[in-house]
C-alpha cells in the first residue's frame, strides 16, 4: 500500500483547529518531541542556548503580534498532551538547528490547463514521517490547505487558500537572532487576501532566521520575496519564476557565505524546463522527479541512513507537493516523487 501523510479535517477557532490538529498526531507529537529532546539536550552542552528563555521571549513575541496563533499552538498542546513550552520549541527547529542548506525547489507557473506551484520538500532523513496535511475552515480568514510538519502550524510547507494563493518557499543564507519563528510567520501568511498582502506578512521583522517565500495568485501573477535578517527583496514576474537555496537578487546574493553549488544546478534545471519545455500540468510533476546533476538534483536521495551523521546533516526529498489554484487541489507525495503517486485532495467544504 502506498504511503501518504496523515490528513486532518479541522474547524472553528484557531483554538479548536490546534487542538484538532494535536489530537489526531498526538502519538507521533509525543514521539517527535521525546527525540527533539535528546538533540536539543545535546545543543544546550553545544551552544550558549538557554532553551527556557528562548521558549518565554518566543511566546511573549508571539502574543504580542499574533495572539491567535498562540491559541493555536495552545490547542495543539492541549489536544498532543504536549505543554505549551514544549511545541514552541518544536516549532523553532531551524532556528535551534543549524544546517547545510542543501534543499527545497520552489517554482509557478500559469497555463491553459491551470495556476500552477510546484515544490520539493528536501530535510532531514527519515522526516517523511514528521510531516502532515490538513485542511482547515476557521472562523476568520480564509479556509486553506496545507502541507506542514508535525509540531509546526499548518503553512510551513506549501499551503492554498480560498482566496486563490498558493505559496511556499526555500531555506536561504544563514544566521539567527531573537525574533518571530519562521513558521509562525509562514502561517500567518494563510491569511494573504493578495500578493500585496502577501508581501507584508513575509516581511514581518524581527524574524528568527532568513527564508525566501513565493506565492502565486488566481490570475498568475508570481511574486518571490527574499528575506535577510534585516533587510528583503521584492520580485514579482506575469509568467514564471523558480527559485532553490541560493539569493538571486543581488543585494541579498553578495551575503552569500557557502557555496551554491548544489542550489544553483536544481535552479537550471528547473529554469531550463520552464524555458525549453511544454508549460502544461504534467511539467510539474516531471520537474520535481528529474535526476539531472545527480546528485545535486531536483529530486534528491540520501546516501545515509543515518538522520544525524557525524560528519554533519544530510538532506532528502521527504515530500513533493503540486498546487493547481484553477481547480483548488493539491497533489501531494510521500518521499521522493519518482517513487511515489501523488495523492489530491481538493479545498471544498
Amino acid at each position: 500500500m502506498a504511503k501518504s501523510f496523515p490528513y486532518i479535517e479541522a474547524k472553528g477557532s484557531n483554538y479548536q483547529i490546534g487542538c484538532a490538529i494535536g489530537e489526531h498526531l498526538k502519538e507521533k507529537m509525543r514521539d517527535y518531541d521525546a527525540r527533539m529532546k535528546l538533540l536539543y539536550s545535546k545543543l544546550v552542552k553545544d551552544s550558549h542556548h538557554d532553551l527556557n528563555v528562548m521558549a518565554e521571549k518566543t511566546e511573549a513575541l508571539i502574543l504580542k503580534y499574533f495572539p491567535q496563533y498562540l491559541k493555536e499552538l495552545q490547542g495543539m498542546a492541549d489536544g498532543s498532551d504536549l505543554s505549551l513550552h514544549e511545541i514552541l520549541l518544536l516549532c523553532s527547529e531551524e532556528t535551534l538547528i543549524e544546517t547545510v542548506k542543501k534543499g527545497c525547489t520552489t517554482f509557478a507557473y500559469p497555463c491553459i490547463e491551470g495556476i500552477f506551484l510546484g515544490h520539493n520538500e528536501d530535510w532531514l532523513l527519515g522526516y517523511e514521517d514528521n510531516m502532515y496535511i490538513v485542511k482547515a475552515k476557521p472562523k476568520k480568514g480564509p479556509a486553506f490547505l496545507s502541507l506542514a510538519y508535525i509540531g509546526t502550524l499548518p503553512g510551513s510547507s506549501v499551503a492554498l487558500n480560498s482566496c486563490g494563493i498558493a505559496f511556499s518557499g526555500n531555506s536561504l543564507l544563514s544566521g539567527a537572532q531573537d525574533g518571530m519563528p519562521k513558521n509562525i510567520i509562514l502561517r500567518s501568511q494563510i491569511e494573504a487576501k493578495n500578493l500585496e498582502e502577501f508581501v507584508d506578512l513575509a516581511s514581518f521583522s524581527p524574524r528568527a532566521i532568513p527564508n525566501h517565500t513565493m506565492a502565486i495568485d488566481k490570475n498568475g501573477k508570481i511574486v518571490s520575496v527574499e528575506l535577510a535578517l534585516d533587510r528583503h527583496c521584492i520580485v514579482y514576474t506575469p509568467r514564471y519564476f523558480v527559485h532553490t537555496n541560493h539569493a538571486l537578487h543581488p543585494n541579498l546574493a553578495m551575503l552569500e557565505q557557502g557555496p551554491v553549488k548544489n542550489s544553483a544546478a536544481r535552479y537550471q534545471t528547473s529554469l531550463r524546463h520552464l524555458l525549453e519545455k511544454e508549460l502544461n500540468r504534467d511539467l510539474a510533476k516531471r520537474i520535481l522527479r528529474s535526476h539531472e546533476h545527480s546528485p545535486d538534483s531536483v529530486c534528491v536521495h540520501s546516501k545515509t541512513d543515518r538522520v544525524f551523521p557525524e560528519d554533519g546533516h544530510t538532506s532528502q526529498t521527504i515530500a513533493s507537493a503540486v498546487v493547481n489554484i484553477k481547480n483548488m487541489t493539491m497533489s501531494v507525495a510521500w518521499g521522493n516523487p519518482c517513487k511515489s503517486k501523488f495523492k489530491t485532495y481538493r479545498l471544498e467544504f
